[in-house]
């Protein structure tokens, strides 16, 4: 990755042509229409400072700022099914098993989290996509912060 104030600056700059771009000053614009024009320039601002080609979770990011039908229809059908009553009440053999089935809903839990890594399936890869969006979201809510401090400053 870029130095770290090389890529607050380079996310900085894409952030704000994206909220201008979007119109997020607009007083026309509603509250929820604003925060969702605000989440769409964060995150593309991300995915660009990073690198469409850097990483899993940046490509998915510029893929989901693209409109697309065929999206709400994989989403219709792969909705998750309720699980039947009896699975739920099944003994474990061992410490292990249980072991074994914590971390897989960990790791679950964690590919809905970061985006792009539905089908990773080498934990390695899964942890270093893990690591370096949550690095990438830091440097998003440190350029935010500064941007909000800027903004709310006294002006002299």
């Amino acid at each position: 990755m870029q130095g770290s104030m090389q890529f607050k600056r380079a996310l900085l700059k894409s952030l704000l042509l994206g909220l201008r771009e979007r119109g997020v000053a607009s007083r026309e614009m509603g509250f929820l229409e604003r925060k969702r024009a605000i989440r769409r320039a964060a995150d593309a601002a991300l995915a660009s400072a990073r690198g469409a080609d850097a990483t899993r979770w940046s490509q998915a990011l510029e893929t989901q700022r693209r409109p697309s039908t065929s999206k709400r229809i994989l989403r219709r059908c792969h909705r998750p099914r309720p699980r039947k009553a009896g699975m739920a009440a099944r003994s474990w053999a061992s410490a292990g098993v249980l072991a074994r089935a914590m971390v897989r809903k960990r790791t679950q839990v964690l590919k809905g989290i970061v985006p792009g890594v539905e089908t990773v399936d080498d934990e390695c890869t899964l942890l270093g996509e893990a690591i370096d969006y949550a690095v990438c979201l830091k440097a998003q809510v440190d350029v935010m912060q500064l941007l909000l401090r800027v903004l709310q400053a006294p002006k002299q």
